[in-house]
């Protein structure tokens, strides 16, 4: 089975194209047939198109990439350059082509108003951009700490409306050194398409009274990407523990988190209102995210666990040659029940940060960067883990 999942989910899937919906198709077939009742938590979102986007100086024309879900934009406009929150406060650059580096492109902004994480720096400059109005940005990024991608997008954000690209971080001081020159066209071809789409919910109710366990996975990608690290098997050690899984005592939800690598976080805003909406209590979390990377072994952490849990977890430990503790980590799925202090589990590779994460959202997220013999080890620790 796991072979054959990873190579019917293994393709690019962002949310609302129809890989996706395919897969949501797919996945609600096999967890039908394995006896969960499945429910569709629909939601609107976007999907997005780009094509080839160019910088263009004197005689020369520079490719950039256009931010994803960024407004189209075809116009020329006086080059301005910024590297600090303090320099963009002072800078006049309405209707001009912005250029931002240095301390304002060491990391991506935050969409506007995530529902999860908005820290109050990124949303100071989101809006003090949209105050200062340039006609166009071009980031100028380097290498991005959670991922492969180099140079990166500063913004990923369908609800940001000013038009953005970016371009490897050395750019920034050679189109600075034409600052002087006049006016610089800039053509972003991009497009965004209103679609729909929805959160798979496939749920066991037992007779027991003590709660509800939540077992997830997202199932969703990046553009550009294959996600077989990131996290297609992920959704293959969801499978296998939806197969095999028996609880008397709670109610289980399998849930293929659609949404967790798009702006909005669509699939798990819905499903945070469907529990809500249902008072149902959440005993556990278990949040499955790029395990099974070649050459490491499964990582587990733990949030918001007390002593007596805490010890269950090492008593299983000891069991268990593939498995260690890694580190804490919260840009997943789970943390937006960690934040609300919901005991949560979360199962991904020992060198997530030390080697695992160099290939997520790139073209080389590919199914030699995943070892598929660790798969039942993390399904089986996890249905252990329940059972006890």
């Amino acid at each position: 089975m796991v072979h054959d999942l990873m190579n019917d989910i293994g393709k690019e899937r962002p949310v609302g194209t129809k890989n996706n919906t395919d897969i949501l198709h797919y996945l609600e077939e096999l967890l039908v047939k394995m006896g969960y009742e499945t429910e569709k938590l629909p939601f609107s979102c976007k999907t997005w198109e780009t094509g080839e986007s160019c910088l263009f100086l004197d005689d020369r024309k520079i490719e950039i990439q256009a931010s994803p879900f960024s407004q189209a934009f075809e116009g020329s406009g006086r080059l301005v350059f910024v590297k600090s929150a303090d320099e963009l406060e002072a800078v006049d650059c309405q209707d001009c082509i912005l250029v931002v580096g240095g301390k304002l492109a060491e990391e991506p902004l935050q969409p506007k108003d995530y529902p999860f994480y908005y820290p109050d720096e990124h949303r100071y400059l989101i809006e003090l951009l949209e105050r200062k109005q340039p006609a166009v940005i071009i980031a100028a990024t380097g290498k991005h700490a959670l991922c492969g991608l180099q140079p990166y997008p500063l913004f990923e954000d369908g609800n940001f409306l000013i038009p953005s690209a970016y371009v490897p971080e050395m750019m920034f001081e050679e189109l600075q050194g034409n600052e002087k020159e006049g006016m610089t066209r800039v053509s972003i071809l991009s497009k965004n398409q209103q679609q729909n789409s929805y959160q798979l919910v496939a749920k066991k109710r037992n007779k027991g009274n003590h709660g509800k366990i939540v077992v997830c996975a997202h199932m969703d990608t990046k553009y550009h990407t294959r996600g077989a690290l990131d996290n297609a098997v992920g959704v293959a050690v969801l499978m296998e523990v939806a197969e095999k899984l028996a609880s008397s005592d709670y109610d289980i939800d399998i849930v293929p988190f659609n949404g967790e690598e798009y702006y909005g976080a669509s699939g798990e805003v819905e499903y945070l209102k469907y529990i809500r909406s249902g008072r149902d209590t959440v005993s556990l979390v278990v949040n499955i995210d790029s395990p099974c990377h070649v050459g490491s072994q499964i990582a587990v952490s733990l949030y918001n666990f007390g002593d007596s849990a805490k010890e269950a977890v090492d008593r299983l430990m000891q069991t268990q040659n593939e498995v260690v503790y890694g580190s804490e980590w919260y840009a997943g799925d789970h943390a937006a029940f960690a934040f609300r202090g919901i005991p949560c589990m979360v199962l991904s590779s020992s060198d997530l940060f030390e080697g695992g994460l160099d290939d997520t959202h790139t073209m080389r997220d590919t199914p030699d960067k995943v070892d598929l013999s660790q798969v039942k080890p993390a399904a089986d620790f996890i249905m252990q883990y329940i059972q006890r």
